[in-house]
């Protein structure tokens, strides 16, 4: 049978079409969660058309807070979240850009209006979005941060004082510090090298101490020490008090150097929250693959800045998973527990290391 050129070409663009949309429709940038929602209105004025139409935003609103509530709780600190929920969920109901309204109507009372809707919800886009009106407001969570000091610093008292001094610093700046030693997760690391030199001199035939101080500041990425800024400075005063004098001139030098470095630490972490990374999660007393996989579904179910998740292996009653995750591992952890998964699931959080959370079901 002959078929014209026209022809092949026609049918060739058709199969070209159909394999785009194919790849559109299953690439993970493009997954979607359908959900329904209720928004409701007052009627004012006996205007339904403008109660109609409120009522179906605030059902966007309600359905995009169903998919995305989970992630802004645990990426926004309680005051911004309570300041800023509102116009994050409304700012992002124009995401919605298929649904279905399956009730509409004046409700029980009839001066209440209400629209349920079937919403499909595209969660990476919603996700991004969201991620961008919190870093462009200044809302989102900061990273949590411990304050290490290096071995070479040459006067411990002086060096911890410079810790100290640091760790205010931090805290003022609206930072999570913890200790090296804690079981949770510090995202980053603020190393401190601290150079004391007391060099007696002489003026004017009398005996004084000439204090030379140096700090050196490097913030890494905990977990595979990756350098994000450092800067070094050096200041001196003389005095007798040399303790004192140190304190105030590493007070000095944080105080003048720490908020570019800050900068650039803000920078890279806003940079750094819709890019997928793998996080281990592992669950002690797992009994079997059923369990594990209720597990994985109830994890990938609340939480939408998981792209993926598979179980890996089960082995000694532990479940082994991977998470291909927008963020960071400690974003994880506070998702989960904004989630109230680990309180709903009877799971424990051990710990936080690097790019791995281990957790125990009891």
């Amino acid at each position: 049978m002959a078929v014209c050129s026209g022809s092949i070409k026609q049918f060739s663009l058709v199969v070209i079409a159909f394999f785009v949309a194919f790849l559109i429709v299953t690439s993970p940038s493009a997954t979607a969660k359908l959900v329904e929602a209720k928004g409701i209105s007052a009627v004012a004025d006996n205007n339904i058309v403008e109660a109609r139409k409120v009522a179906l935003e605030n059902a966007k609103r309600a359905a995009v807070e169903q998919v995305v509530g989970t992630f802004v709780r645990s990426r926004t600190d309680v005051n911004n979240y309570l300041l800023g929920k509102d116009q994050i969920f409304s700012s992002t109901a124009g995401q919605i850009d298929e649904y279905k309204i399956i009730y509409d109507g004046v409700g029980d009372s009839e001066d209440i209006y209400e629209v349920v809707i079937k919403a499909d919800v595209r969660v990476d886009l919603l996700v991004d979005k969201v991620a961008q009106i919190q870093a462009s407001m200044g809302w989102t969570k900061m990273p949590r941060v411990t304050v290490v000091l290096n071995e070479n610093s040459t006067n411990p008292i002086i060096a911890q004082h410079a810790r100290n001094e640091m760790t205010e610093r931090l805290l003022r700046d609206g930072f999570q510090v913890f200790d090296e030693d804690e079981p949770i997760y510090a995202g980053f690391a603020v190393n401190l090298t601290v150079d004391s030199q007391i060099k007696p001199e002489e003026f004017q035939g009398m005996k004084i101490n000439a204090n030379e101080l140096t700090l050196g500041m490097q913030v890494t990425r905990v977990g595979d020490n990756q350098v994000l800024a450092a800067g070094s400075k050096s200041a001196s005063k003389p005095g007798v008090k040399s303790n004192s004098i140190f304190s105030k001139l590493s007070a000095d030098i944080i105080r003048k150097e720490w908020p570019q470095l800050r900068k650039q630490l803000i920078r890279f972490w806003h940079q750094e929250q819709v890019k997928a990374r793998n996080v281990f999660l592992d669950i002690e007393g797992v009994e079997s693959l059923d369990v594990a996989n209720q597990m994985k579904a109830v994890i990938q179910e609340a939480m939408p800045a998981i792209q993926q998740i598979e179980i890996s292996n089960i082995a000694d009653g532990v479940a082994h998973l991977v998470i291909s995750y927008k963020g960071w591992t400690e974003q994880l952890y506070e998702e989960l527990l904004a989630s109230n998964i680990a309180q709903r699931h009877k799971i424990q959080i051990v710990g936080v290391t690097g790019n791995k959370i281990t957790a125990t079901k009891v």
